[in-house]
């Protein structure tokens, strides 16, 4: 600072008074410019993360960030909240989930590493995307390629982007790795490897558009379960052996299938797949009357069909 502004007392003579206005003028300029640029290449102040999510910030000025696709757990894990580590958080989908990751990561040129662990999603197989992402890149219509999850399309980011973050971050993938020491020892095989990326722009400033959702209020007529032509379903618990029955009976009485399970989703998409509903308020009333099911056999509650669950 000194060397500057003797610079500039030097190209700025003081005037009469002994004054020199142009070179304070100069300095401070000169100084807003510098402030700025700062600010640009360390985004990782209060203004980072620039998008919100299922994350802990531990130290911006870190060069790994951490993703511990679905399982939660990992990120209060002591060992892993590291002051090498910027960030640590979930990712549920591969679409919203991977844009949210990629824009808050190339807005922090600090991040040179990002490291994959915990839980695969098994709909989503968030885990795979991303490695399919760093080996094949995207397609013309931003669909990553090979990507086996649901609808794991890029939408709403610009390539310039999509590329800064696959040339920005080196990956290290430990899909499915859960044990907290394995995933520390890798962290600390990079920790002393720190290097702002010198290619950073603000990458994250002109990120994600704003969603715009038309706000639906809740409820509306039910339609009766006995118009639907397939038939009704009477749902039991078994407690003791934490299993879930459920029956089918034709729209006369007539006995027609038996479900027996231990989770929700599996009995409910087995009477999808067999086509034993016809419409969606019934399999709505399915949904949540075997979600209830599945809960009162993990809390050890009382289930009774069409009423609040009780303790047991």
């Amino acid at each position: 600072m000194k060397k500057l502004m003797h610079f500039l007392a030097r190209i700025f003579p003081s005037n009469e008074a002994g004054e020199n206005p142009a070179a304070v003028k100069m300095f401070h300029l000169m100084t807003k410019v510098k402030e700025r640029f700062k600010s640009r290449r360390t985004e990782a102040g209060n203004q980072w993360p620039l998008y919100p999510g299922s994350y802990t910030v531990i130290n911006a000025q870190a060069n790994i960030a951490v993703c511990t696709l679905t399982s939660e757990n990992l990120i209060a894990t002591e060992d892993l909240l590291s002051k090498n580590v910027a960030i640590i958080g979930t990712v549920m989908t591969s679409n919203l989930g991977i844009e949210k990751i990629i824009l808050n990561i190339i807005s922090n040129p600090h991040i040179r590493y990002f490291l994959l662990c915990g839980k695969e999603s098994p709909i989503f197989k968030v885990g795979q995307a991303f490695d399919c992402l760093f080996h094949y890149g995207v397609d013309k219509d931003k669909r990553i390629i090979n990507a086996d999850g649901y609808f794991p399309v890029l939408n709403n980011l610009p390539m310039q982007k999509i590329n800064h973050f696959l040339k920005q971050v080196h990956f290290i993938n430990l899909t499915n790795e859960k044990q907290g020491h394995v995933i520390l020892q890798a962290i600390d095989d990079i920790k002393g490897k720190k290097e702002i990326f010198k290619d950073f722009t603000v990458g994250g400033s002109e990120g994600l558009k704003e969603e715009v959702i038309s706000e639906i209020k809740p409820g509306g007529r039910r339609i009766p379960l006995d118009y639907d032509q397939k038939g009704f379903f009477v749902i039991t618990v078994d407690n003791p052996k934490r299993e879930i029955t459920v029956k089918h009976y034709y729209k006369d009485n007539r006995a027609g299938f038996m479900i027996k399970g231990h989770s929700s989703e599996a009995i409910l998409l087995a009477i999808l797949d067999n086509d034993l509903v016809s419409q969606m308020s019934h399999a709505g009333y399915l949904g949540a009357e075997l979600a209830k099911a599945e809960t009162a056999i993990k809390l050890g509650l009382k289930y009774t069909q069409d009423q609040s669950l009780k303790k047991g």
